[in-house]
Order: structure tokens, then sequence, then C-alpha cells
């Protein structure tokens, strides 16, 4: 045997064995259902929820359940810098919590500084003739409208300034009733909810997001650097299951009786936007208080329906590869493998959108 094609197969040996460190790699982040569980190296994780919009179901392209994608931290999707090789767009299935009510979960990892939940389905890339104007789809229109999406989800924790929501609640006092709460012996404030709240020793009086539900709003929408159409919304205190009225609810308070006095509990409903929360409880703060949504250069706020951070997640979009319909799980075995393969070979880089103190 020549030495040259002794040299091509060791070659291709190398080059599948990459793939399959690859494969290997999402596999261990994906049970027996193809839904996303942490890879035995996540050392600590948090629970996060998603309502899914009963809208964002397709039968004709099986999109019935939600995905998740991040490109930053343990477990990170498939990245166009090739910095990352897990799944790529739309990422991990998301396991069930109430399949009925559209409610999802993830064990997310608590290095994981922002997310984009959508509903597991790949739309493929929107493409503009920058002579002629003329646009293409690569799966064609009707699926790439089908794919949904929301903005890039800060989904670590909230302190002041991170969140405009939070930081009006209650006539701007929110964060200083969790501060009088933390510090004092009376913990009612926090309700379930008392161990998401910490100090940060640079943003002061902080929450993590833990056994939180994003829901979006289908009334506040933007456009993503790929043409896509993206839904921004915000996380709640999950209640879960009302046993009395057998609904799930979720509200603005850790704490559900506070919430529910106040006007800030909220049902699930998979077919409506949330409701406007009472405006005697959330009356914005008064104009001396400093402008919480201004960019801080080390503190980056949570983008909202007017801005498109640049990020993996947006340069991949809806882009990389079609959801496969058999089964309805993140792809492995050979395409995986191929997908890798692209990964690795993609030239130039995308920046990542994450804060500033978790770099």
């Amino acid at each position: 045997m020549s030495k040259k094609l002794i040299s091509i197969i060791v070659s291709c040996a190398l080059v599948l064995s990459l793939a399959l460190v690859g494969v290997i790699g999402v596999s261990a982040a994906i049970d027996t259902n193809g839904r996303y569980v942490p890879s035995e190296g996540v050392k600590e994780t948090h629970k996060v929820y998603f309502l899914m919009p009963e809208s964002w179901k397709s039968e004709k392209y099986n999109a019935n359940d939600a995905g998740a994608y991040w490109w930053n931290g343990s477990d990170a999707c498939g990245s166009l810098d090739g910095t990352t090789v897990g799944p790529a767009w739309p990422g991990y299935e998301m396991q069930v919590e109430n399949a009925e009510n559209n409610i999802f979960y993830l064990d997310l990892p608590t290095d994981v500084p922002n997310i984009d939940f959508n509903n597991y389905l790949n739309g493929g890339e929107r493409t503009v003739d920058e002579k002629t104007g003329k646009v293409t789809f690569q799966f064609g229109e009707e699926q790439f409208k089908a794919a949904k999406q929301t903005v890039d989800v800060l989904c670590q924790y909230y302190s002041e300034g991170d969140n405009a929501y939070y930081d009006e609640l209650l006539d701007g006092e929110f964060w200083a009733k969790a501060q009088e709460a933390f510090d004092g012996n009376d913990k009612t404030f926090f309700g379930n909810f008392a161990d998401n709240f910490f100090e940060d020793p640079e943003w002061g009086i902080s929450m993590r997001l833990n056994d939180m539900i994003y829901v979006t709003d289908p009334n506040n929408t933007s456009v993503s650097v790929t043409g896509k159409e993206t839904y921004a919304g915000e996380f709640y205190f999950y209640y879960g299951l009302n046993e009395e009225t057998g609904k799930y609810e979720y509200g603005s308070l850790p704490n559900y009786d506070m919430a529910k006095e106040a006007g800030l509990v909220q049902t699930v409903d998979k077919n409506a936007a949330p409701a406007t929360p009472d405006q005697a409880a959330t009356t914005a703060p008064s104009s001396d208080k400093k402008d919480d949504n201004k960019t801080d250069s080390t503190k980056n706020t949570v983008p909202t329906a007017g801005q498109n951070p640049t990020s993996s997640a947006n340069a991949v979009s809806t882009a990389d590869t079609a959801k496969s319909t058999d089964n309805g799980t993140v792809q492995t075995g050979a395409t995986t493998a191929a997908a890798v393969l692209a990964v690795l070979l993609v030239a130039g880089g995308a920046v990542l959108y994450t804060r500033k103190r978790f770099e």
C-alpha cells in the first residue's frame, strides 16, 4: 500500500474521529426521547419554563414542541465561528411540563447567559440579492414563516437595570422591597422563591430565574438581522397548578398572595397574550429615576423588541439544518457528523452576545 494512500486513509480517519466526538458530545446532552438533559460535565442547573403560543404550532411541518438554542456556556449549540459544535439551529428540544397548555422546561446550565426559545422548526435562510433585490428562501417562504422564535433572552439572573418591567414594578419599588426582605428577618416578600434572591457584589440585590416562566407577547415583535420575525416577552414567577381551579398560574411577584392581592397573577393561556397588569401596581417610576434602559458599557440590558443584538443566534437564525420530521429529535449519526464538519470548516466568525460580568 502506497504511503500516499495510507496518508489519505489516516486523514479521513482523523476527520471522522472529530465528527464522532461532536456527535458523542451532542448525544450526551439528549435523553432517549430526543430532549435536552444536561451532560455529565454540567455541575449546576436551574429550571426555566417556556409558554409556547398555540399559534407557533404547525401541523404541516410537525412543529408541536418548543426548542431552545444557546451559544455560550455549557452544552452550547453550534455556532458559525466554530467555537461550539453542538446541535445546529433550532438547538435542543425542550422537556414537556404540560402538553395541553404548551408549557415546556429546561434544566438549564447556570453558566448560560442568553437563550432563544423557538418552535423547534428550522425555517431555512432568507437571501436577498444585492443587485436585483430578489428574495429567495432556502426551504420556501411558507416554512420560513412557520418557524417561530423569540428575541435573545437574558436567562441567568436579573438585577436592577437589567429589566425595565421589574425596575418599574410596584411603583419602581420592587428591588427596594427585595433588598429589605433580603437584609431583614421577614422574608414574606419572597414567598416560595427565597432561594432566587442574592446580593451580587457589583450589581446589588439580584434575582435568579429559577422556576420562572418566559411568556411571549405576540404584539411585541421585531425583525432580526436575518429577516426573521422575533417575539419579545418576559420571565414571570411560575406558581404551577392551582388545585382549586385546575389552572396553571404565573405572576409578577415571588409571593403568590401578594401578587394575587395586587392583581398580578395570570392564568396560563396558550392562545392569548399576557394581560396588562393593573396600572396601580405597576405605575412607572417618577421622572427623577435614572434611565435604566440606557446601555451600560459593563452591563447589558435584556434585548427588547426594538433591539437585534449581534449574536451567533442571529447569525445562524433558522438557517442550518432542516428539522427531521420523522421523530422530532435533534439530529444524530451521519447527518450530525456532517453538520459538525460543516461548522468546523466555516470561515469567519460571529460576535457572541453575552453580559460583561460573565466574560
